[in-house]
């Protein structure tokens, strides 16, 4: 019996070490995330310079349609998607499509411009591709 008090003491000074130390790696992380400029430079400032930012578009052709989506729409631009049978489904499902093309393919452009890529279903024969 006096080992097992023995034990618990020791493992709660382990736990407690250990979420003291993930609170300062937290706080540390929390720090440096860039809020004091937002601050010091005013909303205005901010918005003004999120609508200057460039964004480099990298090849997204064979991936599943709603990555390529979430990684454009994340990065700030507009995407712009089509059917590439040109039969003009409607895409309800973005995770049942590939991507087959894409314009540009790659580059840097202004945040807010637009991506267009064309995807076909997985399930489609990749002969329909135009």
């Amino acid at each position: 019996m006096t080992m097992s008090l023995t034990r618990r003491p020791v493992r709660l000074l382990t736990l407690g070490a250990t979420a003291l130390v993930a609170v300062g790696l937290l706080g540390a992380c929390a720090s440096g995330n860039g809020s004091s400029d937002e601050t010091t430079a005013g909303s205005g400032a901010s918005s003004a310079a999120a609508a200057d930012a460039e964004v480099t578009v990298y090849d997204q052709t064979g991936l599943l349609l709603v990555t390529a989506q979430e990684t454009f729409e994340g990065k700030g631009l507009v995407v712009d998607v089509a059917d590439a049978t040109g039969q003009g489904r409607t895409i309800d499902d973005p995770t049942q499509w590939v991507v087959v093309t894409q314009d540009p393919i790659d580059g840097t452009l202004p945040a807010g411009s637009t991506v267009t890529l064309t995807a076909r279903m997985t399930t489609d024969d990749v002969s329909t591709e135009n």
